[in-house]
């Protein structure tokens, strides 16, 4: 444990796990005196019959606008759509049903409301750091559907889709007030994309305890994550039915990002799976099932007694966390080199290039400081 060090509270946030969906949007809702509710959610879940009836039946005549259809790693478009819909009807609330990529279109899109940006250009002057940008004011609450965890950080990640460039926004207030945690609100999220952002939860656990600036607070949480994530995403296989195993990963995955939600660094997993993501097109999942074991292995000279520590945690001391780690992923059917993900070889040296602009690398707990050392794990990750 680092000897000195800060540590800043994650933003003032309610989190309800373990109770229906319906029953803690009425008490919230409630709480709130909501009237105007906007509703967001992507369009697999607003299929006839799918789970945004549970949540629509849940908010009842207070939905008064619905966006549907935000796409895969929030592309600037969906952002300003969304912002457009909440000032033209004066939503008191944006109730967001998805994973990573709603949940993050929403946190910009509040953004964008309260900085009166109308634009995909415009949309540039919030990106961080934007220390002029006013914060969010419009009440969010968050019912995630997958094990990304982004509802619990002031972080997001936006899409220009004019140059396929994923780029981050942060504020002090971007995260969701609320967040609702009902595992049976996941059911009807597709296998590999729950265990593909199961395998990223983890990915957030492994490099806050393996972070050059980890926390007391944050190993406590990274460990947990762990102990909890590895044996619930097995559960989850073993039967997809199964509500309790999903609670303990949505539970495991609300713990792992609490080192991102308190100022912990991370490493080159996510630098470059930012890249992967924006780029290539990867899941954020995929690139961590994929890029984790390589990077931890790249970093094994400088933290082995680290590595050490998450083979415990995930019930194997005596096998490295790499190897632990991609046995997972291959266990759960998941992509574990870049060609299964339909990566092109060529685009590689665009990646590595790319992957230098991200705050992560610098973090990374073995030192990368040029383009060819990306290349060289992307290449061995190919």
């Amino acid at each position: 444990m680092p000897q000195s060090g800060r540590f800043t509270p994650p933003p003032q946030q309610t989190v309800i796990y373990g109770t229906p969906v319906a029953e803690a949007l009425e008490a919230e809702l409630a709480s709130l005196g909501a009237r105007r509710v906007v509703f967001v959610t992507n369009t697999s879940l607003a299929q006839p019959g799918g789970l945004a009836d549970t949540v629509i039946a849940a908010l009842e005549q207070r939905a008064i606008a619905h966006v549907v259809g935000v796409g895969a790693h929030s592309p600037r478009g969906d952002v300003i759509r969304m912002a457009a819909t909440m000032h033209e009807h004066n939503a008191d609330v944006v109730v967001a049903f998805g994973g990573g990529s709603v949940c993050d279109a929403t946190k910009v899109a509040r953004l964008c409301l309260a900085n009166a940006v109308t634009t995909l250009d415009d949309i540039s002057r919030l990106r961080a750091p934007a220390p002029q940008a006013k914060p969010p004011t419009l009440p969010y609450i968050s019912i995630p559907t997958t094990l990304s965890a982004g509802e619990f950080t002031r972080y997001a990640g936006v899409t220009d889709e004019r140059i396929q460039r994923k780029e981050l926004f942060w504020h002090a207030d971007a995260a969701p007030n609320v967040v609702i945690l009902d595992a049976a609100m996941t059911t009807a999220t597709p296998p590999r994309l729950w265990f593909g952002t199961g395998i990223r939860a983890i990915d957030h656990a492994v490099e806050t305890w393996c972070s050059v600036n980890v926390t007391p607070v944050v190993e406590a949480t990274s460990l947990h994550a762990l102990r909890l994530l590895a044996p619930a995403l097995r559960a989850c296989q073993a039967d997809n039915t199964a509500l309790a195993p999903r609670l303990d990963a949505l539970i495991g995955a609300w713990l792992s990002i609490q080192g991102v939600a308190t100022g912990v660094d991370l490493g080159a997993s996510h630098g470059i799976g930012h890249m992967l993501g924006g780029t290539a097109g990867m899941p954020h999942g995929e690139t961590s099932c994929v890029m984790l074991p390589h990077v931890l292995r790249y970093n094994l000279t400088v933290n082995a007694d680290r590595q050490a520590s998450l083979a415990a945690a995930m019930g194997s001391p005596d096998t490295p966390a790499a190897d632990l780690v991609q046995a997972l992923v291959a266990s759960l059917d998941l992509p574990g080199r870049l060609r299964d993900a339909n990566v092109p070889r060529d685009l590689l040296p665009r990646i590595a290039e790319e992957s230098m602009r991200d705050m992560w690398i610098p973090t990374n707990p073995r030192p990368i400081t040029n383009a060819a050392q990306v290349l060289a794990l992307l290449e061995a990750a190919w």
